[in-house]
C-alpha cells in the first residue's frame, strides 16, 4: 500500500471511530436495541424452526433436513457474533482483544458462505422435486441430505478460513461496521476470487433453478400456447408449489440483503478505503444480521405446517397434526429421526 493510500486510510478509520464514539445517547440506544432485536429475533425465530421440525414427525423430510441445517447457522451467528457488535456499539469501541478480532472477522464469512452453499442445495433440491421426481428420490435421501449439510460446513470452512494463514494481520476492526472484518479493499485478489466463486456464483445458480421451477409450474397450472418452457412434470403436486415458493421468497429476501452488501464492498475495493458515511457502514452490518433473521418469518407467513407448530411450541402442546397434509412425492416422513 503506497504512503498517500495509507495516510487516507488512516484518517477514514479515524474518522469514523470519532463518529462510533462521539453519538449522541439516544442514538447509541437506538442502534444498539436494534441490533439487540435483530439477535433476539435470529434466536428465538431459528430455534423455533429446528423445535417445529423436530417435533413433528411429518417435517422429517430431506427439505426440512436443509433447513434444519439453515436454522443452525443463523443461531450460531446469534450467539457467537452479534452480542460482540452490540457490546461496541453500546461502549462506542473495540473492547475486545485481537484474538476475537480475527475470530469475529472470518467465523461469520465462514457462516454466510454456508448458508449459500446450502441454499444451492436447496434450490437443486427443490428443481429435482418438482422436474424430476424420480432422480430426486435416489439424490435426497434423509441420509443423503443429511451428508449434503454436513458436506457444505466442511466445505466452507477452506477458503473463508485461509486468511487466517496467509492474513493474520488482514482482520481488522472497522469502527463504521462496528465488528471486525477482513480488510477485503486491501486484498483484491482475495476479496474477487470469494466473491465471484462463493458468492456471485450461488446466486446465478439458484436464480435460473427457480426460474426453471418457476416456467414449469407456470406451463402445469396456467398453460399458454406458443410458450418457450416445456415442463418437466406437467402435473406438479399442489404441496410442492407451496414449499417451492416459500424456499424462492427465502432466496428473494436474503438477496434483498446482501445485494446491498455487495455493492457497498465493491465501492470500498475501487476506493481502497472506507470513504462512505458511518450509518450506511451501520447498515451494512445491520443487512448481514437482518438476513439471518428474515427466515423463520417467511416459513410462518407461507407455510401452514410451521406456523401451527410454532404456536404448539409457544403454547406447550405435544399435539403433532400437519397443517398441510401428509408429505408430498419424494418427501415421505421419517419417523426414525431422534427428536
Amino acid at each position: 500500500m503506497s504512503l498517500d493510500l495509507h495516510a487516507l486510510m488512516v484518517f477514514h478509520n479515524q474518522r469514523l471511530s470519532r463518529e462510533l464514539a462521539s453519538r449522541s445517547m439516544p442514538v447509541v440506544v437506538a442502534e444498539t436495541a436494534l441490533v439487540l432485536l435483530v439477535a433476539l429475533s435470529a434466536f428465538f425465530g431459528n430455534i423455533l424452526v429446528c423445535l417445529a421440525i423436530a417435533r413433528n414427525t411429518r417435517l422429517h423430510t430431506p427439505t426440512n433436513v436443509l433447513i434444519f441445517a439453515l436454522s443452525l447457522t443463523d443461531i450460531t451467528m446469534s450467539i457467537s457474533t452479534m452480542p460482540l457488535t452490540i457490546g461496541v456499539l453500546a461502549s462506542g469501541r473495540w473492547i475486545y482483544t485481537k484474538g476475537i478480532c480475527i475470530f469475529q472477522g472470518s467465523f461469520p464469512l465462514t457462516l454466510a458462505v454456508i448458508s449459500l452453499q446450502l441454499m444451492v442445495v436447496i434450490a437443486v433440491n427443490r428443481y429435482l422435486c418438482v422436474l424430476k421426481p424420480n432422480l430426486y428420490r435416489r439424490v435426497f435421501t434423509l441420509k443423503k441430505s443429511i451428508g449434503f449439510a454436513v458436506g457444505v460446513f466442511v466445505l466452507a470452512c477452506l477458503p473463508t478460513l485461509s486468511p487466517l494463514i496467509y492474513a493474520r494481520e488482514g482482520y481488522q476492526f472497522h469502527p463504521g461496521k462496528s465488528y471486525c472484518a477482513f480488510a477485503m479493499e486491501q486484498n483484491f485478489i482475495f476479496a474477487l476470487c470469494m466473491g465471484l466463486a462463493f458468492i456471485a456464483s450461488p446466486f446465478i445458480i439458484m436464480t435460473c433453478l427457480y426460474c426453471r421451477i418457476y416456467c414449469s409450474v407456470k406451463n402445469a397450472v396456467f398453460p399458454q400456447r406458443d410458450s418457450d418452457c416445456q415442463p418437466g412434470n406437467p402435473q406438479v403436486h399442489i404441496q410442492e408449489v407451496k414449499v417451492t415458493k416459500t424456499l424462492a421468497a427465502v432466496l428473494f429476501g436474503f438477496s434483498c440483503c446482501w445485494f446491498p452488501i455487495m455493492i457497498i464492498d465493491q465501492i470500498d475495493m475501487n476506493n481502497r478505503v472506507p470513504m462512505l458515511p458511518r450509518r450506511i457502514y451501520y447498515m451494512y452490518g445491520l443487512l448481514i444480521y437482518t438476513s439471518s433473521a428474515i427466515n423463520p418469518i417467511l416459513y410462518g407467513l407461507m407455510r401452514r405446517a410451521f406456523r401451527a407448530e410454532y404456536k404448539r411450541t409457544v403454547t406447550c402442546k405435544t399435539g403433532r397434526t400437519n397443517a398441510e397434509g401428509s408429505p408430498s412425492h419424494g418427501e415421505r416422513s421419517v419417523r426414525s429421526v431422534p427428536r
